[in-house]
């Protein structure tokens, strides 16, 4: 299955009169932006557009990116709603963590039994839940060490221990 590139930004607005992007990071780490030079622009159609990022720093919660070729505000608000991508090779992933598209699809095991896949990640509360479907019906699991044991992603496997009452 190939890779799709990954989101690592929205352009949110054009800052400024020179062609300044606001960015709305979907990354861990603000600070990769620092030292970005590629990235692509997430066209309608499913197309990409390889940008060159000349500089981007930190401004409140968000980025503000400055791409080659963009050098007014009227051309920053054409890009409003486009996504900061990049490639799967370029991404960066903290030491122990997992990309949502390197997880959906593990089969969840507890003990030598199947419960069933990963076929979601759900990122809206203060731990990640993984959302599994299976022969047991659909459930959640918290990502937690206590939870998820061990992460395969040779063996596509997820080793889990499943806590009492979840699947009741």
């Amino acid at each position: 299955m190939e890779q799709k590139n990954i989101r690592i930004g929205k352009i949110i607005n054009a800052h400024g009169i020179k062609g300044e992007l606001v960015l709305l990071p979907l990354t861990d780490n603000n600070k990769r932006f620092r030292k970005l030079k590629q990235a692509l622009l997430e066209l309608p159609g499913g197309r990409y557009e390889e940008v060159e990022v000349i500089s981007a720093r930190e401004h409140k919660s968000n980025i503000l990116v400055m791409l080659k070729g963009i050098e007014d505000r009227t051309q920053a608000e054409r890009l409003k709603n486009i996504y900061l991508c990049v490639k799967p090779e370029d991404a960066v992933k903290p030491k122990g963590a997992y990309f949502i598209h390197e997880l959906i699809g593990l089969e969840v095991f507890q003990g030598d039994v199947s419960y069933g896949k990963i076929i979601n990640v759900v990122q809206n509360s203060s731990v990640d839940l993984y959302e599994a479907d299976g022969d047991f019906g659909e459930f959640y699991l918290p990502a937690l060490k206590t939870v998820v044991k061990n992460i395969d992603l040779d063996q596509k496997r997820m080793d889990v221990e499943i806590p009492d009452g979840l699947l009741d």
